[in-house]
């Protein structure tokens, strides 16, 4: 029976190097994932500032005192890192703008959350900018999957919208004649507005117009049933 136990623990003994190495494996999975955190969020800070050409990877080591391969070890190439940073926005776009809203009951409740709460991210971003408008005057004319993943993000958050709008017509809270997809692109119009407005003319009511604006518009698309 000794023979067996010691044949038995000589067997097994291996085990602890191997679960420390798992260990240190995790660690340095995490390690670069808080790294590759650290990265996106300073180069979206710059993207802000500068837009998506403005951001290279020699702007981007010096921001973070990293040296330009220890970026490259988390993204190949300049294009993957804008395509991360663009991801990244369109992400923190969801979280801050979209799931709230869709916690509100359906039509109007939830229609003008998502615009309130649309609105309320452009206000601060009025200093920073915005990516989305930014980045579409940089690659509108420039084919390439920075131009395609633009499209994408926006033809998403316009596909949002029309759900939204086809919602409250279906519960009777807007006109179901009226015309969802005129609807979207006046929005959007009041919107790139403000942006406008706020960033290139400096307007301090920006903000309280494009308000005024949304809630007329929505209001003139009311059912008559519920005027």
């Amino acid at each position: 029976m000794a023979s067996t136990s010691t044949s038995t623990s000589t067997a097994t003994s291996p085990a602890p190097a191997r679960t420390t190495a798992s260990a240190a494996s995790r660690r340095s999975a995490r390690k670069g994932q808080a790294t590759r955190a650290a990265i996106i969020d300073a180069a979206l800070s710059i993207a802000r500032r500068d837009g998506l050409e403005g951001l290279t990877i020699g702007v981007l080591a010096d921001r973070l005192d990293m040296s330009k391969s220890g970026v490259f070890s988390h993204f190949g190439s300049r294009e993957e890192l804008q395509l991360a940073v663009l991801n990244a926005y369109a992400t923190g776009f969801v979280d801050v703008v979209l799931r709230p809203a869709v916690a509100r009951p359906r039509g109007l409740p939830r229609l003008r959350a998502l615009l309130e709460n649309w609105l309320s991210l452009l206000a601060e971003e009025i200093e920073a900018g915005c990516i989305l408008i930014a980045g579409a005057s940089e690659y509108d004319d420039r084919p390439g999957p920075l131009h395609d993943a633009l499209v994408g993000i926006i033809d998403g958050w316009k596909g949002e919208l029309l759900r939204a709008i086809g919602e409250a017509q279906s519960e009777g809270h807007l006109d179901r004649a009226a015309d969802a997809h005129q609807l979207v692109f006046e929005i959007y119009g009041l919107m790139l507005m403000l942006h406008q407005d706020a960033r290139l003319l400096h307007s301090s009511d920006g903000v309280l117009r494009a308000r005024a604006g949304l809630a007329r518009l929505i209001d003139s698309k009311k059912s008559r049933r519920r005027s």
